[in-house]
């Protein structure tokens, strides 16, 4: 998915890679494969995942649920390094993170198993909290996922889905985090959206406690796959990967 150059040493840092969702909204594509495992261009949508934050990472992190056979017996085929946690039932993003927490190492990057992206991060050396941000002119595509507010560098505010837009500024599933993270997963209620606990939430927990949280400006083509409609934009992203 394009080329990047971070400064993260792979070495030191996991990649965990959100895959178990059901994602409804993209029936019928997803009635018989997990959204992860959707072809383009002769590949699942995971390789190309996989293929990208192998330059953040050298250790792999799937977090599986729904349809998880294809998907394991597919990665078990790879040369990688990679380990497979399952939550006991899907509660979202926080709840598949935390059900990883024996197996990250102590900095790490989580994916979701949807999104897509060719281009690169703008990041500091050495590591930091924080997540991917990038500007776009569609508003639904902050309304799709959350919004981001900065102030001297650092993020102030993040909101899941929200009805008023403070700005351009799309937050990206794409999360570069270390293990204090599971501290605030345990202590966030879960939120009147969704009955479950928002990444979003534990973010701005975090932020609310004093943690410092960066935005990683990202440069290129993104997309996160959330219905049928976005398998063209799919097609066209990774048309040269």
């Amino acid at each position: 998915m394009g080329k990047t150059n971070p400064v993260i040493a792979p070495s030191q840092t996991s990649c965990v890679i959100l895959c178990g969702g059901k994602g409804s909204r993209a029936y019928p594509l997803t009635l018989e494969k997990q959204k992860a495992m959707i072809t383009v261009w002769g590949k699942p949508i995971l390789q190309y995942i996989i293929d990208y934050w192998s330059a953040f990472a050298s250790h792999f992190i799937f977090v599986v649920k729904y349809k998880k056979e294809e998907l394991i017996q597919y990665v078990s085929s790879l040369s990688i390094n990679a380990s497979f946690a399952e939550p006991e039932e899907l509660r979202g993003i926080a709840s598949g993170l935390l059900c990883a927490k024996n197996l990250v190492r102590d900095q790490f990057v989580v994916v979701l198993g949807d999104c897509l992206c060719r281009g690169s991060f703008d990041l500091p050396s050495p590591f930091e909290v924080g997540v991917g941000v990038y500007e776009t002119p569609y508003p639904e595509d902050i309304q799709r996922s959350y919004s981001v507010e900065i102030s001297e560098g650092r993020i102030f505010r993040v909101v899941e889905k929200p009805k008023t837009l403070p700005n351009n500024l799309c937050g990206m599933g794409y999360y570069f985090l270390d293990r204090s993270v599971f501290d605030y997963i345990t202590i966030t209620p879960p939120s009147s959206l969704r009955n479950e606990v928002e990444i979003t939430d534990v973010l701005q927990e975090m932020i609310d406690s004093g943690k410092i949280l960066r935005p990683f400006t990202f440069t290129g083509d993104y997309l996160n796959l959330t219905y049928p409609a976005d398998y063209n934009r799919a097609l066209e992203i990774l048309h040269h990967t």
